[in-house]
């Protein structure tokens, strides 16, 4: 048999068992068990049936994607999108993710898994976050990779996409674990974020090719997120949010859970607090992420872009440090800041198109401001 086709054949084995119908937690006693899908689909019945939780049912849903998958077609699929298979053999099988509780034998990539994902957080949160958790989730996603970390996130709409989209802007590696078949453009709003992870970092999935997105797949999504990762940053999550199922997750891994706190009238906060009163690390900027990771700062790059913000703070005007300082981590309208500084609305107004040309505020829906230093 020669590489190619030998290369084929096993890639075939991994497809099958990933196809098969069957848990993740029995794919990992099989393979511990046979060593390999090959062996898996060579023994017998009565061999299976050796390894405990085996069923009856779980047998016809193997011997059926043996009978019924056809194995060429998905190759070509695979060929068609350029996508790769990586699996528990692999060596760039995420080292963390191989550490949990019956990690996925099988991921499907498209981009590239590299040594440096394994300096790797999670930035994680609501679909439906405010400018606040917006603007927190751009930040610190920019002053992590600036530090050499890559994001991770869930490529859901609101804080995920904002979490890899500022990685990406900030010229860093991120990577997308999908609730769905690498293949199924899901959410469509994201088609254009995830050819751009794509080029400079990974999207991944465990889920077979064709697969849609259904409720009980995010929090087995949610796992992976929480086990390629040194820790979870939860920015924005109301008490029931799949943010913070992948929060419990990283705590069952072992792995350091974070929180960003918010306004205490603010619904997409409460998650957040929740974490916080259960011993979740306060973030307030990366380096708490970083000393609750316990990696010395040496070991990152230095953050140069705060160095940066402190010179423009220091060349400021008078007139635009004043209305600056009238602005909080929370959106203000013109006229709310106008009143604070004593100045008329179009003198304020004139001044915050200065400071966000400068990078030092962001502008929101209603004319509505928060400062980004």
């Amino acid at each position: 048999m020669n590489k190619v086709v030998e290369e084929a054949s096993e890639k075939a084995g991994w497809l099958l068992l990933n196809a098969g119908g069957i848990s993740t937690r029995l794919q990992n006693e099989l393979l511990d068990r046979f060593g390999s899908p090959d062996a898996i689909f060579g023994a017998t019945n009565e061999e299976l049936r050796t390894v405990e939780g085996v069923a009856a049912t779980h047998l016809g849903r193997l011997r059926s994607a043996e009978a019924e998958i056809e194995v060429d077609v998905l190759l070509e699929r695979l060929d068609e999108l350029a996508l790769r298979l990586v699996t528990l053999d692999d060596e760039d099988y995420p080292p963390l993710l191989r550490e949990t509780e019956y990690p996925p034998p099988l991921l499907f990539v498209q981009g590239d898994l590299t040594d440096r994902d394994e300096l790797a957080v999670a930035l994680v949160g609501t679909r439906k976050r405010t400018g606040y958790g917006e603007m927190v989730t751009e930040r610190l996603a920019g002053e992590l990779v600036r530090r050499g970390f890559t994001v991770v996130s869930g490529l859901a709409v609101g804080i995920d996409a904002d979490a890899h989209r500022a990685a990406l802007d900030a010229g860093g590696r991120t990577i997308g674990v999908l609730a769905c078949g690498i293949d199924v453009n899901y959410p469509a709003a994201n088609a254009e974020l995830r050819e751009r992870m794509a080029q400079s970092g990974a999207v991944v999935s465990e889920f077979a090719l064709g697969t849609e997105p259904r409720r009980g797949m995010f929090p087995q999504r949610n796992r992976i997120i929480s086990g390629i990762s040194l820790g979870t940053v939860v920015v924005e999550a109301p008490v029931k949010s799949g943010a913070l199922i992948t929060a419990r997750l990283a705590g069952e891994q072992g792995r350091e859970v974070f929180a960003v706190p918010g306004s205490i009238r603010s619904p997409v906060s409460r998650g957040c607090h929740h974490l916080l009163r259960d011993g979740a690390v306060l973030v307030e900027t990366a380096e708490d992420i970083v000393e609750g990771l316990g990696i010395m700062f040496e070991a990152v790059p230095e953050r140069e872009p705060e160095k940066e913000r402190q010179r423009k703070l220091d060349d400021l005007p008078a007139d635009q440090l004043q209305v600056l300082e009238a602005l909080s981590h929370h959106p203000r309208n013109i006229d709310d800041v106008a009143d604070d500084c004593g100045l008329v609305a179009a003198q304020v107004s004139s001044t915050l198109m200065l400071l966000e040309v400068k990078g030092l505020v962001k502008r929101f829906p209603g004319n509505q401001f928060v400062r980004t230093s």
